[in-house]
């Protein structure tokens, strides 16, 4: 589906929005064994911490994308236009205390495609297949690993060995720990 809409339906036309997370990887795999030029909108948080960035530059060699873009600000937002598209984020506090959305307005930046990969997953996606292609203000917008289990997900990046962003790696090592090792805490305030 991906390379018929790269090579033949929109040559050209495509851009990607992505994200750090393991979905977003997969999509950018796919998207780089078909055109690696193929441009990529990676939309972060306000505050995009070292490890992020430099999980990206990783993502960004090892894929050997070669047309990025990164946006951390939204376009302006007027009231005037009829169809709005963003990307709603999680965003972390610096120390750790709290997590907040926010949403990416990209009007200005998708202007210029006429297809759109939503690949930047922040959250569980849910649908079906026939939800994966809608269209909404003259742009086809196409979310490819809509509804895709975590085992697909977790299996396609250990098979073309792909990385994880150090958080999921630290969190996923922390995961693995023995409870009997875990320190009690009980449930004390």
């Amino acid at each position: 589906m991906l390379r018929e809409l790269l090579t033949k339906w929109f040559p050209g036309e495509v851009a990607v929005t992505a994200s750090l997370r393991a979905p977003s990887i997969v999509a950018l795999k796919i998207i780089s064994d078909i055109d690696p030029s193929t441009p990529v909108i990676f939309c972060h948080p306000r505050q995009v911490f070292p490890e992020s960035q430099n999980y990206r530059g990783e993502i960004v060699d090892l894929l050997g994308l070669t047309n990025v873009k990164v946006v951390t600000r939204s376009d302006p937002v007027t009231r005037k236009r009829p169809f709005e598209r963003c990307e709603r984020l999680w965003s972390e506090a610096p120390d750790g205390m709290g997590r907040s959305k926010e949403t990416i307005h990209l009007n200005d930046t998708l202007a210029p495609y006429r297809c759109w990969i939503k690949a930047a997953y922040h959250e569980r996606t849910v649908g079906t297949a026939e939800q994966r292609f809608y269209c909404y203000g003259g742009k086809l917008i196409v979310d490819a690993l809509r509804g895709r289990p975590r085992e697909l997900i977790d299996r396609f990046m250990q098979a073309h060995q792909l990385p994880y962003h150090p958080k999921v790696s630290r969190r996923k090592k922390r995961a693995q720990v023995d409870q009997s090792d875990a320190p009690d805490i009980g449930w004390h305030f």
